[in-house]
């Protein structure tokens, strides 16, 4: 049981090792006879170098890939093409020329990579964000292996050394479908990025590609916006700071966008305007009794920033709701305070009886007749009869008394 499994073991490496080897030989070239043999190139370098028993005046070499070709001078038998060569998972073709006095020589030998059609990756894309963090992503092959586990290997630019992932990113089958990096520097030239692919059913194609770091970067918002209004005109200041990248520091490398909306006659309105470099924008409020909602984001202008535009800053919010003015707020306020007073004490009044206290009831004059309508009339008769003689009787007194 050991041995079968030693022995699929092996045959795997034996088939991944013509993939990661840093030198690949032509072992076919179209001119065998030619002075110029045994050209190789090392793909991490991009490096076309041969062998020839005579010496040259001149020499050149050039790389052709469907519709792309590149030419370059050769020193010392060796052509360093670096990033100006093409991928090689879809096959290249390469040639050297040279002269000796008048003679002219050539060799051209084509690379056509080993491997299931349709078993490399597809859709490879990668992104940078905050700065130095770098995630890669891909899918299978169509017609890949089940069995079939990718391999990403990277150069950051020709003098780096090539090295794996360390962080990848699993389906739920456990094969690598993307990598996470930490810690990535931009830098001037292209980065190289190959994946591999094994199974122990056949060779995997791989796929490589040349990216430019700082054309895949989303950029980041401005930082510290700050909007300041002069309340007695109608205008206001919006400041803020460039965001920030690994590898530029200049106000020049970025232009800005901004965003504002507020509401009219019950419609939203929005407002655009675009400013290159510089750190402050001037707004024209066209109400100063309105709330703005202003947003940011940054696009590279010029330098090796990217020209896309980056995700946009959170929302701010500036100015104030429609409002009275102070005066004929004062004037509510006043109104409002003098009607609970006024409610208030009436209550008060009503409870604890205050009312007679303060406005005393004025009392009626004292009537004789009260009560006399409603008395018998023969009765009101003998009444008044008695009160006529008691009269008399005073009256004869008064006159016996004089």
């Amino acid at each position: 049981m050991v041995a079968p499994l030693a022995l699929i073991f092996l045959t795997q490496w034996m088939l991944l090792i013509p993939q990661l080897c840093v030198g690949w030989n032509c072992t076919d070239p179209e001119i065998p006879d030619s002075p110029i043999r045994n050209l190789k190139l090392n793909r991490w370098k991009m490096e076309l170098s041969w062998m020839s028993s005579m010496n040259f005046t001149k020499n050149w070499c050039s790389v052709t890939a469907g519709g792309f070709t590149e030419t370059i001078m050769a020193q010392n038998m060796k052509c360093m093409f670096g990033n100006v060569a093409p991928p090689l998972h879809n096959g290249v073709s390469f040639s050297v020329t040279a002269v000796n006095m008048n003679d002219t020589y050539s060799n051209i030998c084509r690379y056509i990579p080993q491997g299931v059609n349709g078993s490399a990756i597809e859709n490879f894309s990668c992104v940078v964000y905050n700065i130095s963090l770098m995630n890669c992503t891909w899918q299978a092959g169509r017609d890949a292996p089940g069995d079939t586990q990718y391999f990403l290997y990277w150069q950051n630019s020709r003098d780096n050394k090539e090295v794996e992932c360390e962080l990848y990113m699993k389906d739920e089958n456990g094969r690598n479908m993307g990598c996470r990096f930490q810690n990535v520097r931009m830098d001037t030239e292209k980065a190289y990025f190959l994946v591999n692919g094994s199974s122990r059913a056949s060779l995997i194609k791989f796929y490589d590609e040349y990216i430019q770091l700082y054309k895949i970067e989303k950029l980041l918002p401005p930082s510290n916006i700050t909007v300041n209004c002069d309340e007695m005109k109608n205008y206001c200041i919006i400041q803020w700071q460039q965001p920030q990248i690994s590898h530029s520091n200049k106000d020049k490398c970025f232009k800005y966008e901004i965003n504002i909306k507020y509401k009219a006659n019950g419609n939203e309105i929005v407002c655009t305007f675009s400013s290159e470099g510089g750190k402050s924008h001037a707004f024209q409020r066209s109400n100063m009794r309105k709330k703005y909602l202003l947003k940011m984001r940054t696009a590279g202008s010029a330098c090796l920033v990217s020209p896309d535009w980056g995700d946009w800053s959170a929302p701010i919010e500036f100015g104030n709701d429609e409002i009275i003015s102070s005066s004929v707020w004062i004037l509510l306020v006043i109104a409002a305070a003098t009607l609970l007073v006024a409610i208030i004490t009436i209550l008060f009044c009503k409870r604890t009886g205050c009312w007679k206290a303060a406005l005393p009831q004025i009392p009626e004059p004292k009537n004789t007749f009260r009560g006399l309508l409603d008395t018998n009339p023969e009765l009101m008769e003998s009444k008044i009869q008695s009160l006529t003689s008691e009269n008399e009787d005073i009256i004869l007194v008064a006159d016996v008394v004089k």
